[in-house]
């Protein structure tokens, strides 16, 4: 995987919320978080190539990219996965 254009600053930006909230775990965390991401990038490209105007194709770039959007809200971190 590859981070998109502002997906770095979206991460830092992440996980520097996450330091202040329960159950941060440093490196379980790190990975929680990309894993978040990685659900939400196919989420996001499912999205996008069943759209009407989209001819469907998925390229290799398009699955290994993943943008700002596709991390979660700090809050949404916490379904469980780190306790």
């Amino acid at each position: 995987y590859k981070l998109g254009p502002g997906a770095e600053p979206a991460l830092k930006d992440y996980l520097s919320k996450r330091k202040r909230m329960p159950f941060f775990a440093n490196a379980r965390t790190v990975r929680n978080a990309i894993d978040l991401a990685r659900m939400g990038s196919a989420i996001r490209v499912f999205n996008e190539k069943m759209s009407p105007s989209s001819n469907g194709m998925v390229s290799e770039d398009e699955l290994m990219t993943i943008m700002p959007d596709d991390f979660p809200a700090p809050e949404d971190g916490l379904t469980g996965i780190e306790s």
